[in-house]
């Protein structure tokens, strides 16, 4: 009888308390660092459009980024070439990828 009114019971309902409290942090991390990323894969598919919807028109337009990374906005002419190149850095987790904007006819380069 003694030993069924020791509360040594309490440690395994403790331990998965911890694992699960270790699951939804780790869980709420990878979703920041899959947002983070995703801007990676959405930028050339509206930069795109948005080139091939000048090349169409043959209107200047300028594209504003819609992805949250705050990146100055990209002029295109009438022919659909960007006037200034630049490197585009895209964070993920601890490394970054690099999306690479060529002068002229606004090549996108990939630089993983």
């Amino acid at each position: 009888m003694d030993r069924l009114t020791h509360h040594e019971g309490f440690a395994l309902l403790e331990l998965l308390i911890c694992i699960v409290l270790i699951a939804v942090l780790s869980m709420l991390c990878l979703q920041m660092i899959r947002f983070s990323s995703e801007a990676y894969y959405i930028f050339p598919d509206q930069y795109t459009r948005i080139r091939s919807e000048v090349i169409l028109t043959g209107e200047k337009r300028t594209y504003e980024d819609t992805t949250d990374m705050d990146y100055p906005p990209i002029t295109f002419s009438g022919a659909g070439n960007i006037n200034l190149a630049r490197t585009l850095v895209f964070p993920r987790g601890l490394t970054s990828r690099r999306i690479i904007l060529e002068l002229g006819p606004g090549t996108l380069v990939f630089d993983d």
